[in-house]
């Protein structure tokens, strides 16, 4: 692996290492280590104290390879990492199994960060290993969550991400990967990408309740594309169009509030109110606390006449968004209609505050003053 962002966090860890040579009697037990009588071997601090303390007879084999792989994990640039790697194939059988005991074995401590170096520290050193690999990703997420700094938090964050990466480019057929990393597109609002990321987890194959989840994702991202032609289309004012993809949406989810509240707003430009209230209703029933969304509904009572119950909608909006000139001028002129000139100058001369030269505010303004003189 090439030296990542997180490798900071991990040196801190190095107080838990201690050196010594081969020359120490209670090393020399272990006799395929007397051809490296030139460098020092690492201990883990814990160790040494058992041994002065007489809790431990000796140094074991466990010992040795369980510190040169967490150094190998801390440091991928360590200068003795060839070395501890060819010692480590000397004396244990399977260096994957012992890597991931220790793994296991600290993670079930709740030791995260030793879990992920001991992980780190054979895929640093030998072939990798997709379950190590897999777990490794896996735990970096799990530390990002818990992490209460930012920084590192993101940091690791972003070691995940490269991780579940390198899995998918040396074993291109691991579906759990691909299922992650659409996780992460989404993150990024990179729908293009999640989509094939989920499709190409439900391709290689994930666990059911994974699987279930995937096309879920696929569900929300149809609905989301389908969404931006929606809106591309009223932009163009192709208000048949976009009412047809928007009735698409509900056909896969009847309280979406995006596709009601735009089929609503449709409904109100061409002047069915009573249809554009019916969407804006369900709407409302998902979000009660968008002004916009309330605004609207309060436009369409005040065209079909019902004051009282448009004006009821606006307090609530104004109440949400109260700088708002589109609600305040609204709420002015439901107040004139309703032959309430006091109320009606006090919300334009809110709106007149927030800005003197705003069209609506000087169309209402014209309409106000111009009906008491």
């Amino acid at each position: 692996m090439i030296k990542s962002r997180i490798e900071k966090y991990l040196l801190e860890k190095t107080n838990k290492i201690v050196f010594i040579s081969i020359s120490e009697k209670k090393l020399d037990k272990i006799e395929l280590l007397n051809e490296y009588k030139e460098i020092d071997f690492p201990i883990f601090s814990e160790v040494v104290l058992e041994l002065a303390s007489n809790e431990k007879e000796g140094i074991n084999v466990k010992d040795i390879v369980s510190a040169m792989l967490y150094m190998q994990g801390i440091d991928s640039n360590f200068k003795y990492s060839k070395m501890y790697k060819n010692i480590i194939e000397k004396i244990t059988k399977n260096p994957l199994l012992a890597a991931s005991n220790l793994a296991g074995d600290a993670y079930e401590k709740k030791l995260f960060l030793d879990s992920l170096i001991f992980s780190r520290g054979y895929n640093n050193s030998f072939k990798p290993d997709k379950n190590l690999m897999f777990n490794y990703a896996l735990l970096c997420q799990e530390i990002s969550d818990q992490a209460i700094d930012e920084e590192k938090k993101a940091d690791f964050l972003l070691e995940s991400e490269n991780s579940f990466t390198e899995i998918i480019s040396l074993f291109p057929d691991f579906g759990k990967a691909y299922y992650y990393l659409g996780y992460y597109r989404l993150r990024n609002n990179d729908l293009e990408n999640a989509k094939i990321f989920f499709e190409k987890s439900i391709e290689f194959g994930i666990d059911l309740e994974f699987e279930e989840d995937a096309k879920d994702n696929l569900h929300r991202i149809l609905v989301a594309d389908k969404l931006s032609l929606a809106i591309e289309d009223l932009e163009m004012q192709d208000y048949a169009s976009a009412k047809q993809i928007l009735n698409e949406v509900l056909n896969y989810d009847k309280t979406s509030y995006e596709a009601n509240f735009y089929l609503g707003y449709i409904y109100r430009l061409q002047g069915e109110y009573e249809l554009a209230i019916d969407h804006y209703e369900i709407a409302f029933k998902a979000n009660s606390l968008e002004p916009n969304l309330i605004n609207e509904m309060a436009l369409c009572f005040a065209f079909l006449g019902d004051f009282d119950q448009s004006l009821e909608l606006l307090e609530h909006a104004y109440h949400l968004e109260p700088n708002s000139i589109e609600i305040l001028c609204n709420l002015a002129m439901i107040h004139f209609n309703m032959d309430e000139l006091d109320e009606a100058k006090l919300y334009i001369k809110k709106a007149e505050d927030i800005d003197s030269l705003d069209d609506i505010v000087q169309g209402c303004i014209k309409v106000i003053y111009n009906e008491e003189l």
